[in-house]
C-alpha cells in the first residue's frame, strides 16, 4: 500500500480472484469458504449479543464506564458481523449499489469504531490499574471515551457514503474503486499515468481513503495497546515485588 500503482496491481488480482461475480460456487473451497465466513460471523454476533445482555441485566453494570465500553464494542461488533452474514446478497451480481453502500457503511462504522473503542477500553483500564483512578474520577471521560469512537466511525462511513467509496471488495462492499483497474487523480497527480483525468467511475483515491479512515487508525490503536499492555504488566510485575 506504499505506492498507490502498486496497490492497484496487486488489488486487481486479488479482487479477481475472490469478487462474488467470478466466483464458482461449485468449487468446493468456494462454497466452503462462503459457509465458514457466515458460520463464524454468526458466531461473533451471537457472542456479541451475549455480552451486551450481560451488561444491560444488571444496574452496576450499566453505570460502570468500563462495562459500557464493552456494551458499545458489543454493539458494534454485531453490525459489522451481520453485515458480513449476507455479504452474498448484498454485493453485485446479487445485490446493487444501494445494498452496496448499505453494507459499506455498517463495516465502516462497525469496524473504525470498535478499533477505537478498543482503545478507550486499553486507557481505561491503564488509568485504573496503573494509576489508581477512581470511578468517580474515570466517569468524567465517559463522553471522550464513547463519543469520541463512535464519531469517528460514523463521521468516516457517512463522509465515504457522499463520496461513493463504497464498492465490491475482496469479499465484500468497502472502500475501493470501481472500476478496480481505474486510474485515480492521486495516480495522474503523481505522474503515475499518462491521462490526464480519472476514468473512476465510483471511489476515486479510494486507497487513500482506507489509509486515512481505518489502515492508519489500526496502526495507532495497535500502539496504543501494546504500549499500555507494557506499562500495565510492568506496573504489575513492581507491585507483586
Amino acid at each position: 500500500f506504499n505506492q498507490c500503482n502498486q496497490t492497484s496491481s496487486n488489488s486487481n488480482f486479488l479482487y479477481l480472484l475472490f469478487s462474488p461475480s467470478t466466483l464458482n460456487m461449485s468449487d468446493p473451497y468456494n462454497l466452503a469458504r462462503s459457509i465458514l465466513q457466515k458460520i463464524a460471523c454468526t458466531l461473533s454476533a451471537t457472542g456479541s449479543l451475549m455480552i451486551a445482555s450481560q451488561v444491560l441485566q444488571k444496574k452496576k453494570n450499566r453505570v460502570k464506564l468500563q462495562q459500557i465500553i464493552l456494551l458499545a464494542i458489543s454493539f458494534c461488533d454485531f453490525v459489522s458481523s451481520s453485515a458480513w452474514i449476507f455479504t452474498d446478497f448484498l454485493m453485485p451480481p446479487k445485490g446493487n449499489q444501494q445494498s452496496c453502500d448499505a453494507q459499506g457503511f455498517l463495516l465502516q462504522f462497525g469496524n473504525s469504531s470498535n478499533m477505537m473503542l478498543m482503545v478507550s477500553l486499553q486507557v481505561q483500564y491503564i488509568l485504573v490499574i496503573k494509576y489508581g483512578w477512581s470511578d468517580r474520577k474515570i466517569n468524567k471521560l465517559k463522553p471522550y471515551f464513547l463519543i469520541l469512537p463512535l464519531g469517528f466511525g460514523a463521521l468516516t462511513a457517512t463522509v465515504s457514503l457522499v463520496l461513493k467509496l463504497f464498492n465490491p471488495s475482496y469479499w465484500d462492499c468497502w472502500l475501493m474503486p470501481y472500476p478496480v483497474d481505474c486510474t485515480s487523480t492521486f495516480e495522474i497527480k503523481y505522474g503515475m499515468s499518462d491521462l490526464e483525468e480519472s476514468d473512476c467511475v465510483r471511489g476515486d483515491n479510494a486507497f487513500i481513503f482506507q489509509w486515512a479512515f481505518f489502515f492508519a487508525p489500526l496502526w495507532a490503536h495497535a500502539i496504543v495497546c501494546f504500549v499500555v499492555m507494557y506499562k500495565m504488566t510492568k506496573s504489575v510485575e513492581e507491585a507483586e515485588k
